[in-house]
């Protein structure tokens, strides 16, 4: 049997990310929208999506290797 529970955790902080982005690109679009720009802000506002991104695609990264690796030594023992 094939033991997930590292990927189950990695999925869960990359849906906290993802979370996290939304909101921030969210609060944006409404001050734009609303023009209530404080634009120092609204840009620290984005550079934290964007390290939310990176550390995303980083996890995703790692999350498809990991798999890579279970799946072939799965593929090895049958």
């Amino acid at each position: 049997m094939v033991d997930f529970t590292d990927e189950r955790k990695h999925i869960h902080e990359l849906a906290n990310h993802l979370t996290i982005i939304q909101g921030a690109v969210k609060k944006v679009l409404r001050n734009i929208d609303e023009k209530k720009l404080a634009l120092p802000e609204e840009q620290d506002r984005l550079m934290k999506a964007d390290d939310y991104i990176k550390r995303s695609i980083e996890a995703l990264r790692g999350l498809r290797a990991g798999l890579h690796e279970k799946i072939a030594a799965y593929e090895e023992e049958v």
